[in-house]
């Protein structure tokens, strides 16, 4: 199958994080046979470069002629105009929730956004969301009746337990303190930095070598030696889809303290390495508590096997068939 992705979520020299799980998508999908290609629309020049894509789309699709189109994040449903190839439209978060500010509102800008993504998920023959929560956030039967939920997936070859103390010296730190990873963009005020540090201080009464380890900005496959090199990790945000981190720390054998947000079957997934806190310090403190206990033990992978990038290529390949039929 000719696939051709569009979106704003790729990676570039100077952001090699940013959307790299579409760009892991493709490659796991180039595996499997099928011939994908990426139309970027980039990352500077505001919602404008979606309109001003249209035309160059269009060109592309004429010369490229696939099968399906596959649009990544609602926003970028602009730049596609009608035409009678299949669209497939991927929802990761923002463009249903919206962008959170630290106000503890969603921003006006985003809100449009999520009125524009309402719409291209009706005009799309079908719709993945990234969790069920997420799923919901669409407002119309029709456009939830044809979305498929398709959870974050990890390839686990290259996510998988190392040694922390050979992760340790590999990255310089030192042996006895007991980091808490946040590996979140602390830029984004719904990752709320400020209650994990706040947690991690009330944890330092117990655990007094505590300390919150932010990483960001690394390269996407240097991870799983943060976090074989972390004791735990900690999800504070006020609004996620996945996140697609806590499925890679658990691949790696770390266990999760997270506020109910995102994914959260997962928390009824791996119920003894996702752990499941109130919103307050004083209970993600408990919490990783916890987890450290869990840390304590051999890692292990504790991935399930449907959330592997095989069986997410798989689920996708169904709606995409599913797409084409459609049409």
């Amino acid at each position: 199958m000719r696939i051709l992705f569009v979106t704003s979520m790729h990676p570039t020299i100077a952001n090699p994080q940013r959307g790299v799980i579409v760009a892991r998508l493709a490659e796991a999908l180039r595996a499997t046979g099928h011939e994908v290609e990426l139309f970027p629309l980039g990352h500077q020049g505001g919602p404008i470069r979606y309109v001003k894509a249209r035309s160059r789309f269009a060109a592309t699709v004429q010369s490229y002629v696939p099968d399906v189109i596959h649009v990544h994040f609602g926003y970028s449903g602009i730049a596609v105009p009608a035409m009678k190839v299949a669209v497939v439209t991927s929802f990761y978060g923002d463009d249903l929730n919206g962008t959170w500010a630290s106000s503890g509102r969603t921003t006006l800008k985003s809100k449009v956004g999520v009125v524009i993504s309402q719409l291209v998920a009706l005009r799309s023959a079908r719709c993945i969301a990234v969790s069920e929560a997420l799923r919901d956030r669409l407002w119309f039967a029709a456009a939830r009746s044809k979305t498929v939920v398709v959870r974050d997936a990890v390839d686990p070859l290259l996510f998988q337990p190392h040694n922390r103390d050979e992760a340790r010296v590999r990255l310089g730190l030192s042996p006895t303190d007991v980091l808490i990873l946040f590996p979140h963009d602390v830029g984004q005020a719904t990752k709320r930095l400020g209650l994990a540090q706040s947690a991690v201080s009330e944890l330092q009464q117990t655990e007094p070598h505590a300390r919150l380890w932010v990483v960001n900005g690394k390269p996407p496959d240097d991870m799983p030696w943060y976090y074989a090199a972390a004791d735990a990790m900690i999800i504070t945000s006020a609004l996620e889809s996945g996140p697609s981190s806590a499925k890679e720390a658990l691949a790696c054998g770390l266990p999760v303290v997270a506020v109910p947000v995102g994914d959260l079957q997962l928390f009824e997934d791996v119920p003894e390495a996702m752990l499941r806190s109130e919103p307050t310090a004083k209970a993600l403190a408990r919490g990783l508590s916890r987890a450290l206990d869990v840390s304590r033990t051999p890692r292990r992978s504790r991935l399930p096997n449907h959330l592997t990038l095989s069986s997410a290529v798989a689920r996708i390949e169904e709606v995409y068939r599913a797409a084409v039929g459609a049409r």
